[in-house]
């Protein structure tokens, strides 16, 4: 496979946010935020009480309750192949009206579903339209944003989902105490109060712009997989993200259970270490990612994921104490600070015009590959072996994932540095031409070019 050469048709249309004024672009980003913000809080809510849920009210018992995560994952990586192609072509604000009402329609319901075919059904629903969530929110993004500022603005919708993350189960703590599918109502009101910020906030996609030159629809591939098939870069970006994501996934589903092994680690002192993580994105991320949109993108890449591995490669040594734990994690916690928002920003710089949120939704099936291989193949390792040779074996694997993703990220031989300084005046941001095919931004060959 090779990376994809530009598609026939007539001149590409200029980036499609400089038809908004400065102002209209910060209430929209700020509108994103929000929506980003809301969405996290209300996966926090529900998270924790799911499974007690399912046991006491939602009609599942034993092992099925975990049916209803399987579900939603299968809805989420069946719908994330073809959302951000319809995203695409219908709009990406339209889109993110669709998918977030779908959530707030099929979490909320749930408040009332006391049957367990009705509880998979309203699952399975809710993640079809999840799939289109996070993807189509990161190409508006990348719609609104020059290259310049892309890792800023991803960087600040990671902090803003660390929160929700923190402050997400403390509410739904409240929910449910009232009764625990009062957590379904409370993730409801908040997804409509996302779908509030999106119709105040996100300008119409007319007023964002064209997404997509006329002519280019019969020569791309339709869905995500096919991006992926095609696209050599974005393929090995997948490769090395479902490579971290499964071995974080060690960590986030088994580690209790592995690290047991090692420490005698209670489920507090466990659930304190996601904590951590958390925090720590909050109060560094933003710096971290004011240091590395000077950096070359694939010195990051592989930065943040060398840093992940040995992150969870540390916890081989939880033996040592907790304090080992959480300078393990504080490890790991800056790698995904420095790989994240450099990779969302690579990828929206990288997508062919009017495909933000098809290589978006593309990028996303690495969560999937995590949730679908990690578990399973943690425990399978822990069971044949020691617990921290699991840790262990993390960093070459991370290290590997490193290397796919420079080869991702590094211009081929013959392609164009970067773009060409705009001429005084003009709008310094890209046409979707020039993000599509420079596959360096300025600041990957010289550090203080901004």
């Amino acid at each position: 496979m090779t990376a994809p050469a530009t598609p026939p048709g007539p001149a590409p249309t200029p980036h499609s946010a400089t038809a908004l004024t400065n102002r209209q672009v910060t209430l929209a980003f700020r509108g994103l935020l929000a929506v980003r913000l809301l969405g996290a809080l209300a996966d926090g809510v529900m998270l924790p009480f799911v499974v007690l849920w399912a046991h006491r009210d939602g009609g599942l018992s034993g092992a099925a309750a975990g049916a209803l995560f399987l579900v939603q994952a299968v809805g989420e990586f069946t719908g994330g192949l073809a959302g951000g192609a319809l995203a695409d072509r219908i709009g990406h604000r339209r889109m993110l009206l669709i998918s977030t009402t779908g959530m707030a329609l099929g979490y909320g319901s749930l408040f009332l579903v006391h049957h367990a075919v009705l509880a998979i059904g309203a699952f399975l629903l809710a993640g079809l339209f999840e799939s289109a969530f996070h993807p189509t929110i990161a190409a508006l993004i990348g719609d609104l944003h020059a290259d310049e500022d892309l890792h800023r603005a991803y960087g600040l919708t990671r902090v803003v989902a660390s929160v929700g993350g923190v402050v997400g189960p403390v509410l739904g703590a409240a929910a449910v105490a009232l009764s625990l599918s009062s957590m379904f109502a409370a993730a409801g009101v908040l997804l409509a109060g996302a779908v509030l910020a999106v119709c105040v906030a996100v300008p119409s996609d007319r007023a964002i712009g064209p997404r997509t030159s006329e002519g280019d629809d019969e020569e791309e591939p339709a869905g995500a997989l096919g991006q992926i098939l095609r696209d050599r870069r974005l393929a090995l970006l997948v490769l090395g993200g479902g490579l971290l994501a499964i071995t974080f996934t060690w960590f986030e589903a088994d580690g209790l259970v592995l690290l047991r092994r090692l420490h005698s680690l209670g489920t507090t002192a466990y659930a304190v270490l996601f904590a951590v993580d958390a925090v720590a994105t909050v109060a560094f991320q933003t710096a971290v990612s004011r240091w590395a949109r000077r950096r070359g993108t694939a010195r990051v890449l592989f930065a943040g994921a060398a840093l992940q591995g040995a992150g969870l490669a540390a916890m081989a040594a939880a033996g040592l104490g907790y304090p080992v734990l959480v300078a393990a994690v504080l490890v790991m916690s800056f790698g995904m600070m420095l790989s994240g928002p450099t990779t969302s920003a690579f990828v929206s710089r990288h997508a062919a015009p009017g495909r933000g949120a098809t290589y978006q939704a593309a990028l996303s099936t690495t969560q999937d590959i995590g949730t679908a291989i990690g578990p399973t193949s943690g425990l399978a390792l822990g069971r044949t072996g020691p617990a921290a040779l699991v840790w262990l074996l993390a960093l070459p694997l991370s290290l590997v994932a490193g290397l796919a993703t420079v080869r991702a990220a590094r211009p081929a031989r013959g392609e164009e540095s970067g773009p060409a300084a705009p001429a005084d005046g003009q709008d310094n941001r890209k046409t979707p031409a020039q993000r599509g095919f420079s596959l360096v931004s300025e600041g990957d060959l010289n550090p203080h070019a901004r």
